[in-house]
């Protein structure tokens, strides 16, 4: 594991896309360990484009990106899929059950042949009292509801227990009470397991409860940094091109929408 504040992920030069569309030009980013950042921009800036490229799902165009001080695409597949776990947005319902879907983030330590150990059936079992879905085990995930099978997913991200955690929208589906669970859940596994967290998030003041962002504009990275930096550079505003007013409510950060 990590010590709170190296680098656990990061990259250099990094340029993505998809076909004749390159999305993202040199990009440059650290990400501490022990902390929770959250990618922040307007719909089609490449939030998803980014940390599709920071998983290895994508290839990079130009630059690397590294994991844990080592280039990314020199580790193993396997060790890669110990040290870095993936959520992507919109998972499917399938017929399998609740606990075998989370299982199923154990089988970079397991492999498909093995059968669980100990250890993997207590990282599920922690994965899932965590999110909340230890009660829906045994239940089919095409008779969750989105919100539920959401919260399972995540378990499954969770189970891997990597040191970088990546996901890609992972309130979607959820109400406003779980959108907060998943918030405390991210920062308890940056603050206590020292993992470097990574969220695109849409909400907000919810991404603005995280330790640090990511702001992303149509011009690329406009800041990385502390969510103060971001207040006092007006990232927002300049991400998504029109004036973004946060207030500070006992000292957290508010989005207030301008519709009066």
């Amino acid at each position: 594991m990590s010590e709170p504040g190296d680098i656990a992920l990061g990259c250099h030069g990094l340029s993505a896309g998809y076909g004749a569309r390159t999305v993202l030009q040199r990009i440059d980013l650290a990400i501490p360990a022990g902390t929770w950042t959250a990618v922040i921009g307007p719909n089609g800036c490449g939030k998803s484009t980014l940390l599709r490229a920071l998983a290895g799902l994508l290839p990079a165009r130009a630059g690397e990106v590294r994991l844990l001080g080592r280039r990314l695409t020199d580790w193993p597949r396997r060790d890669r899929a110990r040290r870095l776990s993936w959520l992507a947005q919109g998972a499917p319902a399938t017929e399998l059950t609740a606990g075998e879907c989370v299982a199923l983030g154990r089988f970079a330590h397991t492999g498909w042949l093995s059968s669980r150990a100990a250890a993997d059936e207590a990282a599920v079992e922690r994965a899932m009292r965590a999110t909340g879905a230890l009660d829906w085990a045994n239940r089919r995930l095409s008779t969750l509801s989105g919100g539920e099978r959401q919260r399972v997913h995540i378990a499954r991200a969770l189970a891997v227990e990597a040191d970088v955690l990546l996901l890609d929208e992972p309130t979607a589906h959820l109400d406003p009470p779980h959108q907060e669970d998943v918030a405390r859940l991210l920062r308890a596994q940056a603050r206590e397991r020292e993992v470097a967290v990574v969220s695109a998030i849409h909400d907000l003041s919810l991404a603005l409860a995280a330790d640090r962002v990511i702001v992303l504009g149509s011009e690329g990275v406009i800041g990385q940094g502390t969510v103060q930096d971001a207040l006092a550079g007006d990232w927002l505003s300049r991400a998504f091109s029109t004036r973004v007013d946060i207030v500070s409510s006992d000292g957290v950060p508010l989005w207030r929408p301008r519709i009066g």
